[in-house]
């Protein structure tokens, strides 16, 4: 009966090692295209960055627009100073996404115009298994924005 127990035990350890041993690998493969989706997006190589997109994204948007927006946001950035990623975190469950395997990534990020930056990277692995950029957010502070700059009041 101990070695039941025992063998019950290791096989949910061993489980929960290999659960761990994937999920770091998951954040890491897509860490690694959402670092190349930034390097294009910041190197003006839009059109590849929009082939990164998952294939629900673009039969939802425009690639014309995507492209004009995009360009139209960097330039406002200015040109791009670093970046560092400040969280990773794999999800088997995003709302309105419903299951599957996605990786949210935050990162720090500093352009010339933008004082502080944080750049939002949502991936989802797609029926071939490749990750695709899901959705890109951003949200800054900028002193070009302050209501208070060069009022009177």
């Amino acid at each position: 009966m101990k070695n039941i127990y025992f063998l019950i035990v290791l096989l949910l350890f061993t489980t929960n090692i290999n659960a761990q041993i994937f999920k770091e690998k998951y954040i890491n493969d897509a860490t690694k295209i959402a670092n190349e989706w930034l390097d294009n997006v910041i190197n003006k190589d839009f059109g590849i960055a929009y082939s990164n997109y998952s294939k629900e994204v673009k039969a939802n948007s425009d690639s014309t627009y995507w492209l004009q927006a995009i360009d139209q946001l960097m330039n406002e950035f200015g040109p791009f100073k670093k970046r560092e990623i400040i969280n990773k975190e794999f999800k088997s469950n995003i709302e309105n996404l419903g299951d599957g395997f996605y990786v949210l990534i935050e990162y720090k990020s500093n352009y010339e115009n933008i004082n502080f930056c944080n750049e939002y990277i949502l991936l989802g692995q797609n029926d071939k298994l490749k990750w695709k950029i899901l959705r890109y957010d951003f949200s800054y502070e900028s002193e070009q924005l302050d209501p208070d700059e060069g009022s009177s009041n």
